[in-house]
């Protein structure tokens, strides 16, 4: 892991290195240094590649020769593919390549953007770094918000594929190239998940088999090239299965690597107390989970410090960093995180292929099994979501997006927080509106949902800002959840195999027979932080509203109304329910956006 900085010059003449220079200190990531391949060829590569064994047989290399680095594969491909060949590629990587007999730049990420990767056309060149700061350090970068791509952000927490909060400068889309020489810039699809492919096979233990498979492989890739790996481990199905298949890999593949379980711990008796879990993870893997205890959360304080770390708005809470800061010191370079796990194994958007096949005795029976196995979500709250997927999914599509604009617009003035102005709210609202107009075909609703969750912007930002903070910690963040192979084959097998028989994660449950703890294979609830999340606000609201003055940047860009925040910051902090995170969530969104714009102007 390390930092891409780089400038491509359109018309052959030399690089300036004072500017070059600038864009280097501007980051505190050790940076990649370009790997000269076939003395034509230069390669930035940041990140892993996972399908290099197959790479090098078709090159006609030992797959257990060092010489071939992923930059070497890399440039092999290119060789061989032409400016096409990232799709080529699998694994979790940014790149860069620069061919200087054709003089051409070829900028690249993988489908699930793990990696980040900016750039920015100016007079002349194109400029390309890992962090958006690099590239406003350069003195031909003039620094301008997008205010539609800013306000998609913050209002709806949606990170563009292609546009970033500053104007003239792009994030490479996951599963895209971009292609640059001196008189065109082309950006294309290399890889993208195909909604309508279906996987179909006799039995249940088939499914169940391949999906052991691919998730140990999910986890094996992340554990490749790293001696020290830190898990997060809460004692929750999702992390404590890593954890779990990441020691069975060690003992079964006499591997080397040192596993260092991390957990963050809470009061004994309060609602997101899960230590007794942890425990049983301890036991079954041998491998000792540090705790750190948790007794409350902080946010403003330890945001103001860190938001610098970002190149866009976002927040982070004290036990994150205090977990991140905890894996540097053990020596991690590594750390594997279970999220999106929720998203690929537990989505209920097949009750809709269900009802389609007129099976609507097995959709009733399943809306059951959920109730009976999340014993901590009221019933009720499954059969209405149930009714909200039929009425979205049953229509035909025009059908459904012609009422969908409809109700928004009447919608629309409660949708966003009031202390947005109106102007701003607009911007967001207008985004939205044509968020999901894809032209795709889909297999069934289960593959559609499916689809979305691997490509949704929300997703996009929660992995943006994750890594960002763990870069700035030295650490590489992986998710075996986001493995490319592992996602595409759960969208491809029924929606009712993922939840086998109606029990929530039931195939992960059974795949994961002998490795995890029965307990937690048995788990019936999760752990719930919302009181902890309100706690903390009800806490720093004062700090907060103290950073909106009149000649607060917000206020100043025209963002936010000073005078309906104080109404609504006051009354969250007398009426706030613990039942609900969201009031809480916007208000330290709203503390990242001035602190973040107050970083960018320094």
């Amino acid at each position: 892991m390390g930092g891409i900085v780089g400038v491509f010059t359109l018309d052959g003449r030399p690089v300036a290195e004072a500017d070059v220079a600038r864009m280097k200190a501007a980051t505190p990531l050790p940076l990649i240094s370009p790997q000269i391949c076939s003395s034509t060829r230069l390669v930035w590569f940041d990140g892993r590649l996972d399908n290099g064994v197959e790479l090098a047989r078709s090159k006609n290399h030992s797959p257990n020769d060092a010489c071939h680095s992923d930059s070497e594969l890399v440039s092999d491909a290119y060789e061989r593919f032409g400016d096409r060949f990232a799709g080529r590629l699998n694994g979790d990587f940014a790149l860069a390549l620069v061919d200087t007999v054709t003089r051409c730049l070829v900028l690249a990420r993988d489908v699930m953007g793990t990696q980040p990767l900016y750039y920015c056309p100016i007079p002349h060149a194109v400029l390309f770094a890992s962090e958006i700061k690099c590239l406003l350090a350069h003195p031909a970068v003039t620094v301008a918000a997008d205010e539609d791509a800013l306000a998609a952000l913050v209002l709806d927490n949606w990170c563009d594929e292609h546009r970033t909060c500053f104007k003239g400068i792009f994030s490479v889309p996951p599963g895209h190239s971009v292609a640059v020489t001196s008189d065109h810039m082309v950006r294309r699809v290399e890889w993208a998940f195909d909604p309508c492919v279906q996987i179909r096979y006799r039995s249940f233990n088939d499914y169940r088999d391949h999906f052991k498979t691919l998730f140990e492989d999910a986890v094996r890739r992340r554990l490749r090239a790293a001696d020290a790996v830190a898990i997060t481990v809460s004692g929750g199905l999702d992390s404590s299965s890593i954890l779990c298949q990441a020691s069975e890999l060690r003992r079964r593949e006499s591997q080397r690597v040192r596993l260092h379980g991390v957990s963050m711990t809470f009061p004994s008796n309060s609602a997101a107390d899960e230590q007794h879990f942890l425990r049983d993870v301890e036991d079954k893997c041998e491998t000792r989970v540090t705790r750190l205890p948790v007794s409350r959360y902080a946010y403003v304080d330890r945001v103001s410090a860190a938001v610098r770390d970002l190149d866009t708005p976002g927040a982070v809470e004290d036990a994150q960093i205090r977990m991140l800061e905890y894996a540097r010191a053990a020596g991690c370079t590594v750390l594997l995180s279970g999220f999106f796990g929720d998203q690929m194994l537990s989505d209920r958007g097949y009750l809709v292929d269900l009802v389609r096949r007129g099976r609507w005795l097995k959709a009733r029976h399943d809306l059951r099994e959920y109730g009976a196995w999340a014993t901590d979500v009221d019933p009720r709250f499954f059969a209405r979501d149930f009714r909200a997927r039929i009425v979205r999914g049953l229509p035909p599509r025009w059908a459904f997006r012609t009422v969908k604009r409809a109700v928004r617009a009447r919608r629309s003035r409660g949708r966003y927080p009031p202390w947005f102005t109106a102007a701003f709210r607009q911007r967001a609202e207008a985004a939205a509106s044509t968020r999901f107009d894809v032209s795709h075909r889909f297999a069934t609703a289960h593959s559609e949902q499916y689809y979305r969750h691997a490509t949704a912007g929300h997703y996009l930002n929660i992995v943006r800002c994750e890594q960002a903070f763990a870069r700035a910690h030295g650490l590489d963040l992986r998710y075996p959840f986001r493995d490319r192979d592992l996602v595409a084959f759960l969208m491809a097998i029924p929606g009712e195999v993922v939840n086998w028989q109606g029990v929530p994660k039931g195939l992960l449950r059974r795949a994961m027979t002998g490795v995890l703890p029965d307990t937690i294979r048995d788990r019936r609830w999760k752990a719930d932080f919302t009181a902890l999340e309100n706690d903390a606000m009800r806490r720093d609201v004062t700090k907060v509203l103290n950073m909106f003055t009149r000649d607060c940047l917000s206020v100043q860009y025209g963002l936010v109304d000073p005078a309906e925040l104080g109404r609504a910051a006051a009354t969250f902090a007398t009426t706030s329910d613990d039942a609900v995170a969201l009031p809480g969530w916007r208000l330290m969104d709203l503390a990242g956006l001035e602190l973040w714009l107050q970083a960018v102007r320094q």
